[in-house]
Order: structure tokens, then sequence, then C-alpha cells
């Protein structure tokens, strides 16, 4: 071991136990988002053909309980209500089709103030066809915080395809801000979040190609780059990285349903002579299916490589399937989804410690007209984590209903 990573591990081993010893209300097991199809955008399957513009108002709220809010290694079970609203546009201009969202949720924990959630979001995108291409620009604003993250995040995306043929080439590009804020309590090396500040940016060059009928292939390279503002982090560690990938994918769509898979393996290098540079791999297959008129099926299952900058790891391999089924009733839709999560951290030889997560989610919701304009949707969740890092554990169950107003102008 060199005389470097030997004292790298001599601050960062003590540094972590005394921040987990500390009591620390922070010190808690990052869930993630949820893994579950989104119910949202509030516009899908709404927008008018007739090039009106259309928009959507969303207001839910909802209750809860769970064995441990957070979570976090006190284990404090709690009661939660949750409130969310959001707005959707979408309208045609000369410059093409413009399409806006907000949304805003939070999550108040009655036992436990400091567990507390909230999350804003914000998007615009402008999508212009012209000339058998297509343009797509988009940026998007969000910032969340819950017992372990105060993160703000800017991201601006450019897409252009050629649509026409059975060879259509595409360049995407795109830039992330990520600025991580202060978080209550704990030591100063993880109190202030600072060192975890980036840039993340992405370019990606790629070619769809029509072989035959129904069967599309997509082949293309890349390149990924983390950019921190800090050039070293509170351990002395630099922590930029450079990926480069060729990816390569294959999809079928028929009448009575589709299926694309996609594999990506990248070659990931480190600035920082403590961690070696490996291949790493990533992999995504989702379908759906028309079973009958008024049923339909959907899974998915991906792996893939992330950075994670948690207290004992900088990268984790995780794999998600989902599952699930969509029924129409009439004019009002229900659907059963199901999801399974295993995380697997990569600790880059920092310290001698090991983290395994599992995550399983299960919902059911759905939507039933009330008016023309107005409909009522509702909610039923269960959520179950398990992880190795302190034998941290929670499980909850939760229940919404909203109204969703959605009109075409």
């Amino acid at each position: 071991m060199s005389a470097r990573r030997c004292q790298i591990r001599f601050i960062f081993i003590p540094a972590l136990l005394l921040f987990l010893a500390s009591g620390s209300k922070a010190a808690a097991d990052k869930i993630g988002a949820s893994n579950l199809p989104a119910t949202m955008p509030a516009l899908k399957g709404r927008i008018a053909e007739n090039e009106k513009a259309t928009s959507a108002v969303v207001v839910a709220t909802g209750i809860g309980a769970t064995s441990n809010a957070g979570p976090t290694l006190m284990e404090q079970p709690s009661i939660f209500l949750d409130r969310a609203i959001g707005y959707a546009t979408s309208q045609h201009t000369p410059f093409g089709q413009i399409d806006a969202s907000f949304n805003f949720s939070d999550r108040h924990y009655t036992a436990f103030d400091d567990a507390d959630e909230q999350s804003i979001a914000a998007t615009a995108a402008l999508t212009r066809d012209w000339k058998g291409q297509q343009t797509l620009l988009s940026l998007a604003f969000s910032k969340d915080r819950d017992v372990e993250e105060r993160l703000t995040q800017v991201v601006l995306s450019a897409t252009h395809t050629w649509t026409d043929g059975s060879v259509k080439p595409y360049i995407k590009a795109e830039a992330a801000l990520l600025d991580y804020g202060d978080i209550p309590d704990g030591l100063d090396a993880f109190r202030n979040q600072d060192d975890r500040d980036r840039i993340s940016s992405k370019a990606t060059l790629g070619l769809r190609l029509t072989l035959i009928d129904h069967v599309e292939m997509e082949i293309g390279a890349g390149i990924d780059t983390k950019t921190y503002l800090e050039r070293y982090d509170d351990f002395g560690i630099r922590r930029d990285s450079v990926s480069v990938f060729p990816l390569i994918g294959l999809g079928y769509t028929g009448e009575r349903g589709s299926i694309r898979a996609l594999y990506t393996p990248l070659w990931r290098s480190y600035r920082e002579d403590l961690f070696q540079d490996a291949w790493k791999h990533a992999y995504a297959i989702e379908g759906d299916v028309t079973i009958t008129d008024r049923i339909k099926g959907f899974a998915s299952v991906r792996y893939g490589f992330e950075e994670t900058d948690f207290l004992i790891a900088s990268a984790a391999d995780e794999a998600v399937a989902v599952g699930g089924l969509t029924a129409s009733l009439g004019k009002a839709t229900l659907t059963l989804a199901a999801s399974k999560t295993w995380r697997t951290y990569d600790n880059l030889d920092l310290a001698d410690l090991a983290r395994a997560d599992e995550k399983r989610e299960i919902a059911l919701y759905g939507e039933v007209p009330l008016l023309d304009t107005i409909s009522l949707n509702a909610r039923v969740s269960y959520l179950d984590y398990k992880s190795s890092f302190g034998g941290a554990a929670t499980d909850a169950i939760s229940a919404s209903v909203g109204l969703t107003y959605a009109a075409t102008h």
C-alpha cells in the first residue's frame, strides 16, 4: 500500500467513525428516488392534436407511516403528511412546441422534523421539426432537501436528430451543475458539502438504423466527465473522472407491443492516483405489451454504475427490476406496479467497509374522470428498505388523493 493511500485512510476512517458515533441526526442512509413509473406528466394523453395550448394542474395530499423516518441510524418511527402541486403546459409557437412544468412536493414527519423532505422542480423545453430534422433544447432546475442532502441542480441539454430515411444520425450534449448545501450537525468535514459541488457533462454521437420493418438498431459513442469545483475534497482526494463509452442497442416495435435493449460499456479513468481506472458496464431492457384491449403490461430491467459520494463509498453498482399492469375501465385507469432495487457499493479502497442495500416498492394508483376537465386520482404504496450500513432499515406505507384539472385553450 502506498504511503499516500495509508495517509488518506488514516484520516478518513477515524473521521467516519467519529461522525457515526456523534449521534448526528444527519447520519442517514440514502434511499434514493422511487423506481416505480411516474404518474406524471399530467399532460400525458391530453395533448391537443389541433395545435391548441393544453394546460393541467394537479393538487394532491396524502398520509402515511414509517418505522424509520429518513431513514437514519436513530430509527425514529413516525407518521408523515404529504403535499404536492404541479402545473404543466404545452403549446405550439412559430419557433416550435414549448413544454413547461413546475412541481412542488413536501413531506412532514410528525415525530422527527429533521427528516422533513421538500422538492421543487421546473422544466422548459423547445422542440422544433424542420426539413426531416428535429432539434430539442431543454433546461431543468431542481432543489431538494432531505435528512442527508441539500442539493440544487441545473441541467442544460441539446439534441439534434435527423428523422428521415433508414439511417438517422443524432447528436446529444448535456451539462449539469450540482451544488450541495451544508447539512446540520456532524463533523466539519461532513457538515460542509462544498467539496461535492461539481459539473457533470456528457456528449453522445450515434445512429439509429432501420434493419427491417419494426426492427431498429442503435450504435454510438460518447464521453462523460465529472469536474469538481474544488480540486481536492476534505480528505485531500481528487474525485474528477472521465469516462468514454460505446453503445449498442436493438429495438422492436409491433402492433401488440415493443421491446428495446441497450448495452453501454464504459472506461472510467480517475485523476486521483489512489483509484484504479476500470471498465464498467451498463445495460437496460424495457418493453410493453397489449394483453387485451383493456389491459397492458410493462416491464424493465437495468443495471448501471453511478457516482454516489456516500460516506463510505464513492460509486455504486445498481440493478433495478420493474413490472406492472395497467387496466382501462371505461374512461378510468388503474395501474399496479412493483420494483426491486439492489445496490452494491465500491469504496475504492478508502475504507475496509462493505455496504449493500435492497429496496422493494409496490403501488396501486388510478385516475377517474369526474367532469370533462377534472379527474380524481388516488395512490396507495408500500416501501421496504434495508442496508448493511449500520443495519439501518425502514418500511413505509402511504395513501394519497388528488384532483387533476386539464383544459385546452
